[in-house]
C-alpha cells in the first residue's frame, strides 16, 4: 500500500529528508496504540529487533504490551523445543 500525504510547503521544507521516516514511525506507533498491530508487526514494519522495538516504544511514551503471560508462553515454547 502506498499512502500519499499533502503537507503545506512551509511545513514540508522543515521536515526535509526526515519526512518519510517520521511518517512511518508515527503510523507504526499509532497502529500499536490503537491495538491494530502487535509489537512484532511493528518490528517487521520498521526493521527492528524486539529489544529495539521496546526501546523505540518507550522513547515514544508507549508502554510495552508484552505481558507475564507472553513470557510464560515463550518459556513453554522454548522448553518444548529444547526437550522434544
Amino acid at each position: 500500500m502506498t499512502v500519499t500525504l499533502d503537507i503545506p510547503e512551509e511545513l514540508a521544507v522543515r521536515l526535509g529528508d526526515r519526512a518519510e521516516g517520521l511518517t512511518r514511525e508515527a503510523l507504526a506507533v499509532a497502529a500499536v496504540k490503537a491495538g491494530l498491530w502487535s509489537e512484532g508487526e511493528l518490528g517487521r514494519f520498521l526493521g527492528m529487533s524486539r529489544f529495539r522495538v521496546w526501546q523505540f516504544l518507550r522513547d515514544q511514551g508507549v508502554d510495552s504490551q508484552y505481558s507475564w503471560e507472553d513470557l510464560q508462553s515463550e518459556r513453554e515454547i522454548f522448553r518444548k523445543a529444547a526437550h522434544p
